[in-house]
């Protein structure tokens, strides 16, 4: 079983981030958390939602 990552989303907010990972989680995807330096300090962080699709062919139904 593999993943695929499909997209990188930022969304700052943590309700936001919740929101959005539940429609996908219930659309089929598989959804991670991670966040990132925005500047070289790393004072200032992005936070992301890794969104990833399952490419080995089996369909769940």
């Amino acid at each position: 079983m593999g993943f695929k990552k499909v997209a990188e989303l930022v969304i700052q907010g943590v309700e936001d981030r919740l929101t959005v990972s539940s429609i996908l989680i219930k659309n089929g995807y598989t959804v991670g958390p991670d966040k990132r330096k925005r500047t070289p300090t790393g004072k200032t962080l992005d936070y992301l939602l890794n969104v990833y699709e399952d490419d080995s062919g089996a369909k769940e139904g």
